[in-house]
């Protein structure tokens, strides 16, 4: 197996050096490092893998191997070139220079907006409100599970069992609070 450098193979292909480069870089050349750190492409491979790993570009073609060698015969401009009656949206749905300008133009101006407003305080980050949102629900629920140690304290004539009750009266009513805002979600 024959291995030549990227320049090497550049020059054997008709190509550029940066096209090799490329055709490396993205898998359509293989290649092996060479002893002293090089890379490496296997020039009784390349050409077959260049064809086939490669599009042809209408109207462009590699360049002619050598001197002496056929250049590809390239189609006449007026072939080459797309309609100029196109008025509106083409086929595949691209809009105009003019209408593109546009809608670009009105969509940094609705972001320069946006930006006003959240340096007014007028917009807040949805973040920021879900933070503030678990830290209000944590707040209410620790003080909500609370409720049977105080009734202790200031009822001291409360029983165990009417404890327990009131324990599990108040986490069965988070615990169906909490099943109800799941199914809204």
């Amino acid at each position: 197996m024959a291995m030549i450098t990227r320049a090497e193979a550049a020059r054997a292909l008709g190509v550029t050096k940066e096209a090799v480069y490329a055709a490396v870089k993205t898998g359509r050349l293989t290649t092996k490092t060479g002893v002293d750190g090089r890379i490496l492409v296997n020039s009784e491979t390349m050409r077959d893998e260049w064809a086939r790993n490669t599009q042809k570009r209408v109207g462009i073609g590699p360049k002619a191997p050598g001197p002496g060698a056929e250049r590809p015969v390239l189609r006449p401009l007026s072939e080459r070139q797309a309609p100029k009656d196109r008025l509106g949206r083409t086929e595949e749905g691209i809009p105009e220079y003019d209408e593109s300008r546009a809608r670009t133009e009105h969509l940094k101006a609705e972001l320069l907006e946006l930006e006003r407003k959240q340096k007014e305080g007028l917009l807040v980050k949805a973040e920021e409100i879900e933070a503030k949102w678990i830290e209000i629900v944590t707040l209410a629920r620790t003080k909500i599970l609370g409720i049977p140690t105080k009734a202790k304290q200031r009822i001291p004539d409360l029983d165990t069992d009417a404890i327990t009750v009131l324990d599990d009266i108040v986490r069965e009513t988070l615990e169906d609070l909490a099943a109800e805002g799941e199914e809204e979600d």
